[in-house]
């Protein structure tokens, strides 16, 4: 049977051989096929490295496996990594494609130096998909996100103690990873009994150690997830055209560049004012008050009243170990291009349908 398409307010449901898959839709020219990529395919049980995520209704997702660590390479030749700890897909020789896996493990070091999608076998992309899985969609991203908002145990001091309070409590944060360069570099994991692993100036990997921050988030199913929030940042298959990404304000008056906004008011000068053809859904806590302040991270957009620029630019989330407060589990970067290579701090993980 020939696929067909029928348009349903702000839904598309796909018909192909008897199976029927969804898409939300923010935007008009928004290139988001990728949300249903894994729609008609998927596993009885997540892979070893993955969790498993509790769909949303909100997101038309249902429960589905994510890569539990950034995605590394099971490649151990040390001429692969950087002084920043980052894995050089690009080097002679590194190419995960060749000879090697690419997996979620603890150790090692995440894989960066990759485009999200240039057409070849050696981008993060194609790496998922040569595996079986999928390049984690930005509905798949904001279940996760929106679910560990709500869960107690995330709710901590800035240096990840103190944790087990009600969303948004005053004084603590969504934790937000390592992102104060201390170390100045991306860090492997470890076990989910030391969630601050790496980021202790005094050697001590806990959570109210010196300089600690913690690097993950638990699930409402109890399921922990590393380094959604910093590290390194994430592909996200997603693409907006420029003249449709968010808006914003200073002191009452348009932006007119590439900025940094907050999501709301109370935390640094530049604040989104429209999601131009995003939806709240698409980007955005619950609570429409929290900002950087509640460690949930800020928006890089383009922002020009009457833009007309129709370039495609992708997604990128979660921020890097030199982000600071910028970093959080809901920020949100609107100006890479898919194609591009050669960024150091830019890695993914891949995610799969359950059957």
């Amino acid at each position: 049977m020939s696929a067909k398409k029928i348009a349903v307010g702000i839904i598309l449901l796909t018909a192909a051989a008897g199976i029927f898959s969804f898409r939300l839709f923010s935007g008009k020219k928004m290139n988001n096929a990728a949300q249903t990529a894994a729609a008609t395919t998927g596993q009885k049980s997540c892979p070893p490295g993955f969790i498993k995520v509790p769909g949303d209704p909100n997101y038309l997702t249902s429960d589905f496996c994510l890569m539990k660590y950034d995605a590394k390479c099971s490649n151990t030749n040390p001429a692969c990594v950087t002084k920043e700890g980052v894995y050089r897909n690009d080097l002679p020789g590194c190419a995960c494609q060749e000879n090697f896996q690419v997996v979620s493990t603890a150790t090692g070091a995440p894989i960066t130096y990759i485009p999200e999608d240039d057409g070849t076998a050696t981008s993060a992309k194609a790496y998922c998909e040569s595996a079986g899985w999928h390049l984690v969609t930005n509905n798949e991203w904001m279940t996760v996100a929106r679910n560990t908002e709500q869960v107690q145990t995330n709710w901590c001091n800035r240096d990840g103690s103190g944790c087990g309070n009600p969303p948004g409590t005053p004084g603590k944060i969504l934790a937000n990873g390592h992102n104060d360069s201390n170390p100045n570099k991306a860090l492997a994991a470890s076990t989910d009994d030391k969630p601050c692993f790496g980021t202790t100036s005094d050697g001590s990997n806990i959570c109210g150690g010196v300089s600690s921050q913690k690097r993950t988030l638990t699930l409402s199913n109890g399921e922990v997830v590393w380094d959604m929030a910093g590290n390194v940042w994430q592909w996200i298959d997603y693409q907006i055209e420029r003249k449709d990404e968010p808006q914003s304000e200073i002191n009452g008056k348009p932006d007119y560049r590439w900025q940094w906004s907050e999501f709301a008011p109370g935390a640094g000068p530049s604040v989104i004012t429209s999601n131009g053809t995003l939806s709240d859904n698409d980007f955005r806590p619950t609570n429409p008050t929290w900002n950087s302040s509640q460690g949930i991270g800020m928006v890089y957009h383009f922002t020009q009243p009457g833009d007309t620029d129709t370039t495609l630019y992708t997604d990128i989330r979660a921020g890097n170990w030199r982000h600071g407060y910028n970093s959080g589990v809901f920020t949100i970067h609107l100006s890479p291009v898919a194609s591009k290579t050669g960024i150091d701090d830019v890695g993914f993980r891949c995610a799969v349908n359950l059957k």
